[in-house]
């Protein structure tokens, strides 16, 4: 036997697939212009590297970094992560990353096992180095304090106007306007105030009442929108401060006041809507008529299976002591749809069985799926030259947005000229981010590429099914089409659908 040597290629070039993360947390001119730099920055990086290619820039503005919740950029740049989409972030600070540690540590730690590494530049730190966890750790909580101290003197000034009688919160409620830092009442709006207290008054039940308005005004008035309103004690003109209150430590999060926090009633701070007689004897008639509302409780099939004939979808009903799915057209009266109803064992059986024989040939059904998709995900997102464009495009029109911006601050422009232009380079700057979207959605291509990844872990995950399990049918099953009594289709995630007889018995 002759065994040959094959030297390792010493000259293979590894591109770095490149992500950049910018957030400005205010809307000054300075740093409006120091997003536009960033922008610029990042795309130069690129263009002087051999080995990087910029894949996207994700950019929150004006947003706070205490959450990552309301950070949509944020958010798609960590769902980008978890399609593989690049290699690296990069980012100025860890501030502009998040101020707050939890979520930071949480963010950083998902990359890595993802095999992404985050750079952030002022601080020099290089997540895929040892120590670079823990002088992130150091730093985040520096940043956190800042924002505890921030958030902290905020609120003592909200607690400070509240005790004073003085704060008002800007969201009017229904049947007010904010203006001028008070709340005027909109009288169409008050006049279906007064209504539904009225009709409570004379024995109207929140269902009744809901009727009522939604013929009226097309809206949907659920019971719980309908307690707050006849339980708000800002219609008789008075405000009961801090009825919900923000936690001190991060993530800041906003509760019910059951005790918690004091609490400041104050009388007369708007023009009240109804008379404190009415008030009073609603809250009365509410303690003794209204009880708790209770969901109905939902199945394994509940409002998942549809019939193929009327397209109506199927319930469940006990008939002689057996539990059935049944057609609604076909139970309200059987010439209205001919599908029979189809006992419950018969579609766990039959699910039982697509499960097992999936997964037996689960390699040479959705294995070569999946990696279509991929190959096709790749190509669409190198190179993309339309992108680019749209990118430089973006980051002039914002350069002229500062423009203008300075220019009218100055005394320069009329406020006529400057909103014509701010609205026109508003629409380009829309219009640009729906282009760079379209041009580089890979979001179906990887939403079902997601489905199918997994659903094969799924699929390797469980053992071969001796008996119905709902867990594993509510984690791969998003629909079920009943073409008769006796065929139905399973529509799994990720679209793949398959046949089964229902064997009664």
């Amino acid at each position: 036997m002759v065994v040959t040597k094959i030297q390792a290629a010493t000259d293979v070039k590894i591109i770095t697939r490149l992500a950049a993360y910018i957030r400005v947390s205010s809307d000054s001119e300075d740093q409006l212009h120091s997003f536009s730099a960033q922008y610029r920055y990042y795309n130069s990086i690129a263009a002087n590297s051999d080995d990087t290619i910029l894949i996207d820039i994700y950019a929150d503005e004006g947003i706070t970094g205490t959450c990552t919740e309301k950070r949509d950029e944020f958010n798609r740049m960590m769902n980008d992560a978890r399609k593989h989409k690049f290699d690296r972030v990069i980012v100025k600070s860890v501030t502009r990353f998040a101020r707050n540690t939890k979520d930071c540590l949480e963010a950083v730690r998902e990359l890595k096992q993802l095999g992404i590494s985050v750079y952030f530049e002022e601080n020099n730190i290089e997540t895929n180095k040892t120590e670079g966890e823990t002088l992130i750790t150091l730093l985040g909580m520096v940043a956190q304090n800042e924002s505890l101290s921030i958030s902290k003197n905020m609120r003592w000034g909200i607690q400070k106007r509240m005790q004073e009688g003085r704060y008002i919160n800007s969201t009017a409620p229904f049947g007010y306007k904010y203006i001028d830092r008070t709340y005027v009442i909109d009288e169409q709006e008050a006049e279906i105030v007064k209504q539904i207290f009225d009709l409570y008054l004379k024995g109207y039940g929140f269902l009744a009442i809901s009727q009522i308005l939604e013929k009226q005004t097309g809206a949907v008035w659920h019971k719980r929108r309908l307690w707050h309103l006849l339980t708000n004690e800002k219609y008789i003109g008075d405000t009961l401060y801090q009825k919900r209150y923000t936690t001190d430590t991060l993530p800041f999060k906003l509760k019910y006041n059951k005790g918690e926090k004091p609490q400041y009633y104050v009388h007369q701070t708007h023009e009240a809507i109804i008379d404190i007689d009415s008030f009073n004897a609603v809250q009365e008639l509410l303690k003794k008529k209204e009880t708790p509302y209770t969901p109905p409780t939902e199945y394994a099939f509940t409002k998942m299976i549809e019939c193929s004939h009327c397209h109506r979808v199927f319930k469940r009903k006990v008939i002689n002591h057996k539990i059935y799915w049944a057609c609604n057209a076909h139970d309200e009266k059987a010439e209205n749809c001919p599908i029979k109803p189809i006992p419950e064992t018969a579609i766990q059986n039959a699910y039982t069985r697509m499960f097992n024989k999936l997964k037996r040939f689960s390699k040479e059904i959705i294995s070569p799926a999946v990696s279509q998709l991929e190959d096709l995900i790749i190509k669409k997102q190198c190179g993309n030259q339309q992108i680019l464009s749209a990118r430089t495009e973006l980051i002039a029109a914002r350069e002229k947005m500062n423009q203008i911006t300075r220019l009218h601050s100055n005394g320069i422009l009329s406020a006529d000229i400057y909103n014509a232009q701010k609205k026109e380079i508003e629409a380009k700057i829309m219009r640009l981010k729906e282009l760079m979207t379209a041009a580089c959605d890979t979001d179906g291509i990887v939403n079902t590429l997601d489905k199918l990844s997994d659903l094969m872990d799924i699929l390797n995950e469980h053992e071969v099914m001796t008996e119905f399990n709902e867990a594993v049918f509510g984690l791969t099953v998003e629909k079920i089409t009943a073409l008769s009594e006796n065929e139905i289709v399973f529509i799994l995630i990720g679209g793949v659908e398959f046949t089964e007889t229902v064997e009664r018995r």
